[in-house]
């Protein structure tokens, strides 16, 4: 996953040939998206945000 939260999702289509294809079977199985530590992560960040000062 890229850092601005873009990732792309592997698939087997036909684009696969032979050189890639054990590359792309190992990225379809084994995500290299982690679920749970970003639904963990947006809800802390959800309730430790500070509301957003006036400019006064």
């Amino acid at each position: 996953m890229d850092r601005d939260g873009h990732h792309e999702v592997a698939r087997i289509d036909d684009t696969v040939t032979a050189e890639n294809l054990h590359d792309r079977a190992e990225r379809v199985a084994v995500p290299d998206f982690d679920y749970l530590a970003q639904t963990i992560e947006g809800i802390a960040e959800g309730l430790t945000r500070r509301p957003p000062t006036t400019g006064n």
